[in-house]
């Protein structure tokens, strides 16, 4: 355990957490946005054109993308084409997660788990999981091979997603259970690099806000005008998948994020175990044999089902259609409302943009599971099929359905 008044050092210069391009935009961060990129690159991809990220093609699809959000992300795609393409730019936010090949060909090529996300045989649920399991500083996939190997000299090696949410669940036991952008930035940060246990961060981070120590003189790990914004994109990865949640409307550095207890012993399932370099197969083959992912994603459906309206919307859409539309049950006391366009991505409370389903067939479809398009093909998950295979393969959509939120949905979505 460090001393208080122990004062970090800087390992070597430039140390720092990388996480993306130098030119971040958060927005790209947003699942809608992550994922739904790289269905449309696999989609071009499945084509075998071998079609590159600055072709006219890939930029059609982004053109679309960015259509398809503009009214929640409110992220501009569409001139991220050509030579200056959003790939040449960005491509670290996937090549980081692994889900497209590091290599500089600059031809559209997707990794083996990068394909079976896309292919919807990875729920966004499982994604998330896996990425907080096994994503580590240093990475070959967004540092050089000079910072790597600076990294490996002085023995330092931190899994960051994971660390931050165990500082968290720490602080949790203090009743302090929230992490600003300034503590992960000027605290968690500057410990990293000195070999830091799980309780000194706590430790620093208790006596800063109680005003016992002073940082002032601590080195500036984020000297950068971008590094700070960098490091903060950690904590936007945890938020979007809903392992923490942003605090009132303070901005960038005075942001908070604090702890999702409904979740706890899930996450304490996801980031607990593991094994000495774990791969992303391995994580997946280790979580999946746990409750976690099942758990997070029913108690995700649930509490969007707690919504002040959503009493309301499920009044409208069961008297509008009286039946699941996948299983035909008519039981009204297993059947809900499901928005086709999700609440959060401005998808309304109205009887075209929901579907009647039963709770079990509910979950399936909110956590990427079951998908159904705009002429009434379903789709269900590999994993999905060895429980339902007996679902229609195709449904008659209702005439009061709008198609366009279906058409969004199979193009740009994957789950809570």
């Amino acid at each position: 355990m460090l001393d208080i008044d122990f004062k970090p050092k800087m390992p070597f210069p430039g140390f720092k957490w990388k996480w993306a391009s130098l030119q971040c935009t958060e927005g790209l961060n947003d699942p809608v946005v992550l994922l739904g990129v790289l269905f449309r690159m696999r989609k071009l991809e499945s084509e075998g054109k071998g079609l590159k990220y600055s072709s006219d093609e890939f930029g059609a699809e982004l053109a679309e993308l960015s259509r398809d959000i503009s009214d929640s992300v409110g992220i501009n795609l569409a001139d991220r084409h050509g030579e200056r393409n959003l790939i040449r730019n960005s491509g670290q936010y996937w090549k980081a997660l692994h889900l497209i090949s590091p290599g500089r060909s600059g031809v559209i090529e997707l990794t083996d788990f990068g394909r079976s996300v896309a292919d919807h045989n990875i729920s966004q649920a499982e994604f998330a999981a896996v990425i907080i399991r096994t994503f580590t500083l240093p990475n070959s996939t967004i540092q050089t091979k000079g910072e790597v190997e600076k990294w490996r000299e002085h023995g330092i090696k931190i899994n960051p997603l994971k660390l931050i949410l165990e500082i968290l669940q720490q602080l949790k036991k203090e009743e302090e259970d929230s992490i600003s952008v300034e503590e992960l930035i000027r605290i968690v940060i500057p410990l990293s690099g000195n070999k830091a246990e799980l309780s000194d961060y706590v430790n620093f981070i208790l006596a800063y806000r109680h005003d016992e120590i002073s940082i002032s003189d601590w080195p500036d790990f984020t000297p950068s005008s971008n590094d700070s914004r960098i490091a903060r994109e950690y904590l936007l990865f945890l938020s979007n998948y809903g392992y923490i949640t942003k605090i009132g409307d303070t901005y960038r550095i005075s942001e908070r994020y604090k702890y999702n207890y409904g979740l706890d012993a899930e996450i304490k399932e996801i980031i607990s175990g593991g094994i000495p370099n774990e791969t992303i197969q391995a994580a997946l083959g280790l979580i999946r044999k746990t409750e976690a992912i099942p758990e997070v994603e029913r108690k995700r459906v649930q509490n969007a089902q707690r919504r002040p309206n959503q009493a309301r919307f499920r009044k409208d859409v069961l008297s509008a259609y009286e039946r699941c539309v996948i299983t035909n049950v008519t039981m009204p006391e297993v059947l809900e409302a499901a928005h086709i366009k999700p609440y959060k991505y401005h998808g309304d409370d109205t009887i075209a943009n929901g579907l009647p389903m039963r709770v079990d067939v509910h979950i399936l479809f909110d956590s990427g599971h079951l998908r159904i398009s705009g002429d009434g093909a379903v789709d269900l998950s590999k994993r999905a099929r060895m429980d339902y295979g007996a679902f229609p393969p195709k449904i008659v959509i209702p005439d009061t359905i709008n198609r366009d939120f279906l058409r969004w949905r199979w193009d740009n979505y994957n789950g809570i």
